[in-house]
């Protein structure tokens, strides 16, 4: 059985180029109930089966051994490098134990980096580089995309600062939001991913000075966003992305898709 660990756009998409060129079953996970109402439609497929949780690390061996899981795909998110580690080691302690031929295979799926040139862009290892950053300029407008995750961790910046938040349309993230003193004029409560015209429609509107991102990669909209800001003058935030030893890793779809058709 195949176990493709989801979260983002591209996740879908290998999932559906799997289901043509491989006939085992697969496992799909979000850490996420919204993420699993996503592939509502593809988990009526008697062939795939979607699970809506962030699971531990018990349950990621249990599951693996109970469905016989020989292949995990990692196309979770780039920052989302927890769950990475926590498969990575997990196949290495069980590929240790296993005899010949038993032993599973990982491959990671990561969607490759924009080259944000030089213009109007700051790069950081982390976001508390970013706010430190922000903490030396004043009366400034800011717009955080890092979702609402990030919501406790950047609130300081809005000390010296006008702080706007794009955050998903879900009760739980406006929720979040509010309860920690969020306005609502500074949330922006939409999903995306939105257009070059939509991101310079809101960067006007909001007279943005400062936009905070991750490096998320063409297909999660971040071009566009990039496009926008440096259209508009906008300064870039950027945290880099985190580098792993995933060990077999691709970075195009048809590349990956190739590769799982002939194993086995």
């Amino acid at each position: 059985m195949i176990w493709i660990i989801g979260g983002t756009k591209d996740s879908r998409s290998i999932l559906d180029e799997v289901l043509k060129v491989r006939e085992d079953g697969i496992i799909v996970s979000t850490a996420t109930e919204y993420g699993g109402k996503l592939l509502e439609d593809v988990a009526k497929n008697e062939r795939v089966h979607v699970i809506s949780e962030r699971l531990n690390v018990l349950q990621i061996e249990g599951m693996i051994l109970e469905k016989n899981i020989d292949l995990i795909i990692d196309a979770s998110h780039p920052y989302a490098q927890n769950i990475s580690n926590t498969v990575i080691s997990m196949v290495s302690y069980l590929n240790e134990r296993a005899v010949a031929g038993e032993k599973i295979k990982y491959v990671r799926f990561e969607r490759k980096v924009i080259n944000y040139g030089n213009k109007n862009v700051f790069q950081f290892n982390d976001l508390k580089e970013i706010i430190k950053f922000l903490d030396k300029v004043e009366n400034k407008n800011v717009l955080s995309t890092l979702g609402s995750n990030t919501l406790a961790e950047i609130k300081e910046i809005s000390n010296k600062n006008n702080l706007f938040v794009r955050i998903l349309p879900t009760t739980t993230s406006i929720q979040s939001a509010e309860e920690l003193g969020y306005l609502p004029k500074n949330i922006i409560a939409m999903q995306g991913p939105f257009s070059k015209n939509m991101n310079i429609a809101m960067l006007e509107d909001f007279k943005i000075d400062y936009l905070i991102t991750k490096e998320s990669g063409e297909t999660g909209g971040e071009l566009q966003k990039v496009e926008a800001c440096q259209e508009c003058g906008v300064k870039i935030l950027a945290i880099k992305r985190p580098v792993l030893n995933y060990g077999i890793f691709f970075d195009t779809i048809e590349e990956l898709i190739k590769y799982i058709a002939e194993l086995f």
